[in-house]
């Protein structure tokens, strides 16, 4: 029997002691993924709005809450969060007790080895979409239409400007070769980037870059805080994970002079890709400059 597609979320316990979960309250998560934060929201009492871009997470999070909690304490809706206003308001859930960022990918898209997010599959269409039913342009099409100051300026969201205009060179020179197409194509163009991060391996951060890029993350995280503020009820509170500085300095930036909660190491060590993730929180009644 063939074990469930879970995605082990990052921080669940501190981020539900910081929603401060009241019984049959209201709370927004507004990345679903595989639904490990609402499950948790639930099984404390309170209702959830979970909003996700991918459908597959969608048909994976409902068959994952529907065997444990009443389905009339959660919906889900399948849209980008950074509509957040108005999917609250369509589905009466304005005023709400607590919102909920866990930010990124899901280690189920890092895993799939057909979509693009993975480097391990070298045959797979460099895609990277979230969802490719309601985004057009893939993460190929972007390497093969930027202009090189625009490639430069994509890469430089996670690397140094001298390694960001050198692959951007690269990928200048491949193209006119042959268009680039697969995670093979993109792997060769970044064999010999220096970014002088020791660990990782030189096509971990151009992919981040080019993933951010394609789903437009950190413009969606822009547009999306002070929308989500103002859904927030009088004493709501806003909880934000993030796992890289490009996230962390907008989130710091809306959510001012806030404290830090990282990960504990014991959740480091069961689950990895926690050691980036960086957790803050803001409360309704807090003044923002």
């Amino acid at each position: 029997m063939n074990e469930p597609k879970i995605h082990k979320s990052v921080m669940v316990d501190e981020a539900v002691t910081e929603l401060h979960i009241k019984s049959q309250a209201n709370y927004i998560d507004a990345t679903l993924g595989t639904g490990g934060h609402a499950f948790e929201i639930l099984k404390n009492g309170g209702r959830v709005l979970g909003i996700d871009m991918d459908p597959e997470m969608i048909k994976i999070a409902k068959e994952r809450l529907s065997k444990e909690f009443d389905g009339e304490n959660f919906k889900l809706v399948n849209d980008n969060f950074v509509n957040i206003d108005s999917i609250a308001k369509e589905n009466g859930w304005t005023n709400v007790d607590g919102i909920l960022f866990d930010l990124g990918v899901s280690n189920l898209h890092l895993k799939d080895l057909e979509r693009g997010f993975s480097f391990e599959n070298p045959e797979s269409d460099l895609d990277m979409r979230l969802n490719s039913n309601s985004q057009g342009v893939k993460a190929s099409d972007l390497l093969n239409v930027l202009r090189g100051d625009q490639l430069t300026e994509m890469f430089m969201v996670t690397v140094d400007p001298g390694p960001a205009r050198w692959l951007s060179s690269r990928i200048l020179k491949s193209r006119e070769l042959a268009k680039i197409e697969t995670v093979g194509d993109f792997l060769e163009i970044c064999k010999g980037l220096r970014t002088g991060k020791t660990g990782l391996s030189e096509a971990t951060l151009p992919f981040l870059a080019l993933r951010i890029a394609v789903n437009s993350e950190l413009d969606n995280l822009r547009v999306v805080l002070p929308k989500a503020y103002e859904v927030l009820g009088n004493g709501g509170r806003m909880v934000v994970i993030s796992f890289h500085s490009g996230e962390d300095r907008i989130v710091k930036d809306f959510i001012k002079d806030s404290e830090i909660t990282t990960p504990s190491q014991e959740e480091i060590y069961e689950n990895p890709r926690a050691r980036s993730a960086k957790m803050r929180v803001i409360e309704k009644k807090d003044y923002i400059k």
